[in-house]
């Protein structure tokens, strides 16, 4: 299985103007994801994601990084709608295709930047595949999920989401030994790659779950007789999210961090990004576990 990263070396990200915009941007998308970061001066966080950004784009031969400068091109930073810096569009065929805005941990940025390679001209637009896939996974129809991930991977057998939510739906469908075997399967570039790492995490919580997945009824009793029985609100939390209840899961985690986030050495703050993990970072109950998270810890 050929690679599409590690092809091209570290290199300075295009600065960006009204004069240019059109060929380093609109008209490169054609042919590549071009990524653009509008930034400022005097924006910390953006000299902070700047250097996770170069480093992650290195990696990938079918994506170019530019940057814009939001106080020397205010037209473009208004026609964009950027009403904070750092924010980042990608754009693939002349259109933003995807973006996000402030500085984001490392695996978020590889997961957008891979999407985007995904999406890049000359590889299959399984686009679609992929949001059906997902969409059925989140609504547990795990045999709809593995037909739109099968059918991605049909038509790209190199797309590493397209291969996360085949293994994912095996996971769901309690085929763990299989997945297992799948992964151990696939090379190396492949097995490094954000989501594949994070499909990992998954099957490692899905098998921990096992155990734990017969005495979901006990254990909820035992949190309802006893809140402060913070084991077996740990317990309770890993049989949940076995069972695909990821974002009970995670409440019961907050609930615990609340009561107590010193108890076993943060063991609930230490399962909870085990949870974020697996789901992956820019998983909506994920964003939002996070935010309740910080509003405890910070409060």
């Amino acid at each position: 299985m050929s690679s599409l990263i590690d092809q091209k070396p570290l290199q300075s990200p295009i600065d960006v103007t009204a004069e240019n915009i059109m060929t380093e941007v609109i008209e490169a998308s054609s042919e590549q994801a071009v990524i653009v970061q509008f930034w400022a001066p005097w924006c910390g966080p953006c000299k902070q994601l700047a250097p996770v950004l170069e480093k992650v784009c290195a990696k990938y031969k079918n994506v170019k990084l530019t940057k814009i400068n939001i106080d020397d091109n205010q037209e473009i930073a208004a026609q964009m709608r950027v009403q904070s810096v750092p924010t980042v569009f990608g754009f693939v065929n002349g259109q933003p295709a995807d973006g996000f805005a402030g500085a984001q941990p490392e695996s978020a940025v590889t997961q957008f930047v891979e999407r985007l390679s995904e999406a890049a001209p000359g590889l299959a637009d399984i686009s679609a595949l992929l949001e059906s896939g997902a969409a059925a996974l989140a609504q547990n129809d795990n045999n709809a999920a593995m037909q739109a991930y099968q059918q991605a991977l049909s038509l790209s057998p190199e797309s590493a989401e397209a291969m996360a939510g085949f293994i994912r739906c095996l996971i769901a469908l309690g085929e763990h030994d299989e997945a297992q075997a799948v992964l151990d399967q696939l090379d190396d570039d492949m097995q490094k790659k954000s989501v594949i790492q994070d499909v990992l995490a998954a099957l490692t919580v899905a098998k921990k779950g096992i155990e734990l997945g017969s005495e979901t009824g006990e254990l909820e009793q035992k949190v309802i007789d006893n809140p402060l029985d913070l084991q077996a609100r740990q317990d309770y939390a890993i049989a949940l999210f076995a069972s695909g209840a990821q974002a009970e899961a995670m409440g019961q985690l907050l609930e615990s961090i609340k009561i107590d986030d010193s108890w076993q050495e943060n063991a609930a703050r230490t399962q909870l990004v085990e949870f974020f993990t697996a789901l992956g970072h820019m998983h909506p109950d994920v964003i939002q576990a996070r935010r309740k998270l910080s509003s405890y810890l910070f409060s």
